[in-house]
């Protein structure tokens, strides 16, 4: 799991990067709201854990701003040491996921990120996902393209699941290890290109199709989908 850490306390994130990593997750740490905003564009959290009170911009705000994001969906937990029931109700009526307040314990702390993200997938979790000539069924872990279906490797299931829930992003190789592999010892950034390529082919991912998978140099992967009629008529 990819934590996000916004808190300018450095022995506070310092403690909590710690303890996220002896879980077995990956945290990346943000000490100003707006380099943790420009971040997002490139990254995928699966958790972000916000303090309010920031150098630059306040939590509160930073909430406000990816929540008008339409495909944020990303749990947030504010750690702050606010404790007023009015400011805990405020949050929260602001579309935080929940709240907790310093000092934090590490056994709390990981239990709370577990509730969000089982939370979050209970909600978003559906049987069939349909991306137009892409159909993903999550029950029998089966792919089909143009309605056939695509004899995949379980870890090319599990990388095509990933890619499709991150349409439009920039998906760094490390962040695709860390995901999908959960940085296994045995495989690296080359592995990741050779089941990137192995998709592309299996799914037939072309721009004729509306889909494009790119490979970005030296920064990672994306895979976008569009309307093919507009290359079409660009090239005329």
């Amino acid at each position: 799991m990819h934590v996000a850490i916004v808190d300018d306390n450095k022995e506070i994130t310092a403690l909590v990067k710690l303890w996220l990593e002896q879980a077995g997750h990956t945290a990346s740490a943000y000490e100003l709201g707006e380099a943790f905003i420009s971040s997002c564009l490139e990254h995928r959290f699966d958790v972000v854990l916000m303090d309010w009170v920031l150098p630059d911009i306040n939590g509160d705000s930073i909430l406000l701003q990816l929540q008008q994001q339409p495909d944020w969906n990303t749990p947030i937990i504010f750690v702050t040491a606010r404790s007023r029931e009015e400011d805990v109700a405020r949050i929260l009526e602001l579309g935080a996921d929940d709240y907790m307040i310093k000092p934090l314990h590490q056994k709390e702390l990981l239990a709370r990120i577990g509730a969000v993200t089982r939370r979050m997938h209970k909600s978003t979790q559906r049987e069939v996902l349909d991306y137009g000539i892409y159909q993903i069924d999550m029950r029998s872990r089966t792919v089909f393209c143009e309605k056939v279906a695509v004899k995949l490797t379980e870890m090319e299931f599990n990388l095509i699941c990933f890619i499709f829930s991150n349409i439009g992003q920039l998906l760094s190789r490390d962040h695709i290890l860390s995901s999908v592999w959960r940085y296994d010892a045995n495989v690296n950034t080359r592995t990741v290109d050779t089941h990137m390529s192995r998709i592309r082919k299996k799914l037939k991912i072309t721009e004729e199709k509306g889909w494009r998978l790119s490979s970005i140099y030296q920064r990672g992967y994306r895979l976008e989908q569009f309307n093919p009629d507009k290359l079409i008529q660009a090239g005329r």
